[in-house]
């Protein structure tokens, strides 16, 4: 009896890139080898992340440089290559261009254009594929409904792995995933500042590490020196816990010490960022933290380190409240979900600590 042979699966991914021209939202289509109006895709190489893929492929076939804005849809199909039947999962993006000529990769398409939002329903509805139509709309009702701000909350975002079993290889993909979506920083523990400063080296994402973590009982001496070891490893950020004991216990002279330490020593070369561990603090102790903060010279304050519990939307008011216009908030600490975020920059937030960048970019007319 002959044997049923498994179908091969495989992994291809692509994506609907967009740009602003004189204020006027274009997007980039190809013309296939068959004479229909497609978006790029290929293959997914070994180890490769899904938005890697789509981002080199676009850069492939057309020339451009982009990054991930959010996904549209996956679409499962089968196909025939060399005389084999090969199921695959097309996984598509809303890619937004950074860089780049069109230089299309002419053996493999006729060419490749932008066109209006119009131009584009216009050929999808007259040459373009039936599963494609449906992305390209999804993509431009992104675009009309949310317009430039569809990257504002990944540009909040400090794309955080802080955990203390974090390996190298996790590391690793997560600067991976901040370079596709190009979040603000990443931010590690002080034993990966040096690695991330290498694989994040000419790119727009910044690194970002924590002093004091996450107690913040290691006392002025080590703080600085911990700060200082950080900016020779070449962070540009830090994430300073305060002395949460002494301020609670309202010791503070010492508590400005400490931070104004920190400050003077990353002075010029990173900006600081000073966690109060708000789950364990009154309003009243808050707000306290939040106004030494200020006297000390701080860029922004930050409510928790996840580590006591997470950020609220009445802490991170309560900061916004305290220190104005003089300070920036970041709220980080259970901040899971794309809602959550923007309720946390609704309230004052600048900036979002999150372990799950790409799941909070995930936007909801995509889904």
């Amino acid at each position: 009896m002959e044997t049923k042979r498994a179908v091969k699966r495989v992994d291809v991914a692509g994506g609907l890139m967009y740009r602003y021209r004189d204020g006027v939202p274009e997007v980039l289509l190809i013309d296939d080898r068959f004479g229909h109006v497609a978006l790029p895709k290929g293959h997914a190489e070994p180890g490769e992340l899904l938005e890697e893929t789509a981002l080199r492929e676009v850069l492939e076939e057309t020339g451009m440089r982009g990054r991930v804005v959010t996904p549209l849809a996956t679409i499962s199909y089968r196909a025939q290559t060399s005389g084999e039947w090969v199921e695959k999962d097309a996984h598509y993006y809303l890619l937004e261009a950074r860089s780049g000529a069109i230089t299309p990769q002419e053996e493999e398409i006729q060419g490749a254009r932008f066109v209006t939002l119009e131009e584009a329903e216009a050929l999808m509805l007259e040459k373009g594929y039936e599963n494609n139509r449906e992305l390209v709309a999804r993509g431009i009702a992104l675009l009309r409904a949310k317009g430039e701000t569809l990257t504002s909350l990944a540009d909040c975002i400090d794309h955080t792995l802080l955990s203390p079993q974090a390996t190298p290889s996790e590391v690793d993909r997560l600067c991976r995933e901040a370079l596709c979506y190009e979040f603000k920083s990443v931010c590690v523990n002080p034993l990966y500042v040096r690695a991330c400063r290498q694989k994040l080296a000419g790119s727009v994402v910044e690194v970002c590490t924590v002093i004091g973590f996450p107690l913040g009982a290691t006392g002025l001496e080590n703080k600085v020196a911990e700060a200082r070891q950080a900016l020779l490893d070449g962070a540009t950020e830090l994430d300073m816990v305060v002395a949460i004991g002494l301020l609670k216990a309202g010791h503070t002279d010492a508590v400005l010490e400490e931070i104004r330490a920190v400050v003077d020593a990353a002075k010029g070369r990173a900006i600081v960022k000073v966690i109060l561990e708000t789950p364990l603090l009154s309003p009243e102790q808050q707000q306290l933290g939040a106004e030494l903060c200020k006297q000390a010279g701080a860029d922004f304050v930050k409510t928790c380190t996840g580590f006591a519990g997470g950020a609220t939307v009445e802490a991170v008011e309560l900061l916004r409240r305290t220190v104005g216009s003089e300070l920036l908030v970041k709220a980080s600490g259970g901040i899971r979900d794309r809602a959550t975020a923007m309720k946390m920059i609704e309230a004052g937030a600048s900036r979002i600590g999150a372990s799950a960048g790409p799941a909070l970019c995930r936007e909801p007319l995509a889904n």
